[in-house]
């Protein structure tokens, strides 16, 4: 008998849009495994938001969340080539899109070689659940997170993240959803969660929803 694949959708976004949130719950729903980024994993994340850290740290940063990155994307591929689906909050194709605001310019193209051979090969996700939210709305979800280590997130560093992630509506790396998530605050929000939720659900085909996932309601 022939091993069915497993399935591996993720929801990706800038910072403070809900992702983390929606993929938990994705994965509850589907009854697939949830397997957050490890950004707590970082040596140098405190440092790099610190003032002037991208400047001083960004390469550092982001080579490290490369090989944090690698170890995780086995770790999946070896879950979806034995049956069992996953939900993340992250996806190996947003790395260049940090990097490109992060890294020198003289050092992108070391990085992106580094990028290049480490994946190869490697699974991606076969969905992408894409969220936004107008900038404001982010910088205010920030905010009242309260989080010391994102105090130093400037509004133009969101909004080269924004624009990273939009780059994909003209050339997704696979077949993406996009949810404004601006009047939608997915983490304390019961409907925002519900209506976000049911979004997903509709994106996935009625017989790819059973066939993967198993019986869903």
């Amino acid at each position: 008998m022939i091993r069915k694949r497993g399935t591996w959708i993720a929801c990706v976004g800038p910072i403070g849009v809900g992702k983390s949130t929606l993929a938990a719950i994705v994965a509850r729903r589907t009854g697939a495994s949830f397997v957050p980024e490890r950004f707590g994993e970082n040596p140098f994340l405190e440092r790099f938001y610190a003032p002037g850290g991208i400047e001083r740290w960004g390469f550092q940063t982001e080579v490290s969340f490369l090989t944090q990155r690698v170890d995780q994307v086995n770790e999946i591929a070896q879950s979806i080539a034995e049956g069992r689906s996953v939900v993340t909050d992250f996806t190996p194709q947003q790395n260049p899109i940090f990097a490109r605001i992060t890294v020198d310019p003289m050092e992108f193209g070391l990085y992106r070689e580094l990028y290049d051979r480490l994946f190869e090969g490697l699974p991606r996700p076969d969905r992408l659940i894409c969220l936004d939210a107008e900038l404001r709305t982010i910088m205010a979800r920030i905010r009242r997170r309260k989080r010391d280590m994102e105090s130093g997130i400037t509004a133009d560093y969101l909004r080269k993240l924004r624009a990273g992630y939009a780059t994909w509506r003209e050339n997704p790396p696979c077949q993406t959803l996009w949810i404004d998530t601006s009047r939608m605050p997915i983490p304390s929000d019961l409907v925002a969660r519900a209506n976000a939720l049911d979004a997903v659900m509709h994106s996935l085909e009625p017989d790819t929803r059973e066939a993967l996932f198993g019986k869903t309601g």
